[in-house]
């Protein structure tokens, strides 16, 4: 499944058409989902700022309409929103938590009377980094506060029973909306650390896994075909979309991080097979030459 952006199994015409609520449909993640969901299934995506047509407005924060909304008859509600900035996140603790645990609460209590089932966008960074890899059934261990915020979500969700954690790792690509990843290369010389290895997931690629993967409970990890620093993950995007930036190699006490980064997160699955395409298919795609 090198090109996993096309549709699997799991994503033909003669699925039952749901009803999805897919929060932070505006950001990076949440907009690549949107646009692989929204043309298959009724989904009712969300903003908090960014003002987009065909999306509604919530603040996370606001509880009482983010609980009206979970409970509005939804097959499924994808989180996939929250504070995502780890430097973000380290700066102000209540505010990552505010935003990345509290609303998880909010979400099991408007569903807990509903057939909805929750999807909850975690992350790699609830492991520590020591492990050549990691699959479902390693123990976390956080090391920043976006990792301690995650995993604390992650408890409550699983405690509730039924749902679905999704952890992922760096996601690139370009999004619809928000193209968070490529604005790391839009200066005249780009910072990236040599130190830092993960197994990084194509942004296309999201929907269609999800697809697959969405009929489960408890835990899943889909990661990227390819183990690579950040380094190298930048230079071979630079070089394919032939952007006007340098791409410098960094160590964490060249970069002045904010906050800890766990050096190695390769996530692995003993639950399923999926992996996404490889990092010369996946820019092959971005660049535009090849179909998608």
């Amino acid at each position: 499944m090198s090109r996993y952006w096309q549709s699997g199994p799991g994503d033909s015409p003669s699925d039952p058409r749901l009803r999805i609520l897919l929060l932070g449909a505006s950001g990076f993640v949440g907009g690549g989902l949107w646009r692989h969901l929204a043309a298959r299934h009724e989904v009712v995506g969300t903003f908090a700022n960014r003002a987009i047509p065909g999306l509604v407005q919530l603040d996370l924060r606001d509880e009482r309409r983010l609980r009206a909304l979970a409970a509005d008859g939804f097959d499924l509600v994808i989180h996939a929103a929250g504070l995502v900035p780890l430097e973000a996140a380290e700066a102000d603790p209540e505010l990552a938590h505010r935003l990345n645990v509290r609303p998880v609460e909010v979400l099991l209590a408007a569903v807990r009377d509903s057939a909805a089932k929750l999807v909850f966008f975690s992350s790699d960074n609830v492991f520590d980094g020591s492990r050549h890899q990691y699959t479902e059934d390693d123990l976390r261990s956080p090391v920043n506060v976006y990792g301690r915020t995650k995993t604390a979500a992650e408890d409550l969700l699983l405690a509730d029973g039924g749902h679905l954690v999704v952890r992922i790792p760096l996601v690139f690509g370009r999004g619809p909306w928000a193209n968070s990843f490529l604005a790391r290369l839009a200066g005249p010389t780009t910072p990236a650390r040599t130190d830092l290895v993960c197994a990084p997931v194509y942004l296309p690629s999201l929907g269609p896994a999800l697809a697959e993967l969405w009929a489960r409970t408890g835990v899943v990890h889909f990661g990227g075909r390819d183990v690579v620093t950040r380094f190298e993950l930048m230079s071979k995007v630079q070089q394919a979309l032939d952007l006007p930036t340098r791409v410098v190699a960094a160590r964490g006490e060249e970069a002045a991080s904010r906050c800890r980064r766990p050096p190695r997160l390769v996530l692995r699955s003993t639950r399923h097979r999926l992996l996404g395409p490889g990092l010369d298919a996946a820019l092959a795609h971005l660049a535009g030459r090849s179909p998608a």
